[in-house]
């Protein structure tokens, strides 16, 4: 695939992505992205995606006074597709955030997925 069919597709696909297709300088941008490091940038953009976003909600929720939602630690490993094992271990080594109702456990997602967001990912050997 020649650059200029190759940054005629991305252009196409920036806009169709409600980005004006006369922000070159954005197309330029990419074009000079290497395939290798495309996987890492993804990462970087979808952690600074989750942690801005779920800082706008508790902003929000901050604002409107409503009471953030809690949840247990079934439906948490519902959520992050993970076994509810896992959940409560992160919980009991302080890992991941969690409130303390009397004898029950239970997560504010934002908060547990803020927090996951921010952590560094261990890589596989």
């Amino acid at each position: 695939m020649n650059r200029f069919f190759w940054r005629g597709r991305l252009a196409a696909v920036v806009e169709g992505n409600s980005i004006q297709q006369n922000d070159s300088s954005l197309v330029a941008w990419a074009s000079r992205i290497s395939l290798d490091q495309i996987p890492g940038l993804l990462l970087v953009l979808a952690s600074r995606w989750l942690v801005e976003t779920t800082a706008k909600a508790s902003e929000q929720d901050t604002k409107t006074g409503s009471q953030p939602n809690l949840v247990t630690a079934g439906a948490l490993a519902k959520h992050l597709n993970l076994p509810e094992s896992w959940v409560r271990t992160e919980e009991r080594l302080g890992q991941i955030p969690s409130v303390r109702l009397g004898k029950y456990v239970r997560f504010r997602l934002s908060d547990v997925e803020r927090s996951l967001a921010q952590k560094p990912r261990e890589g596989r050997k």
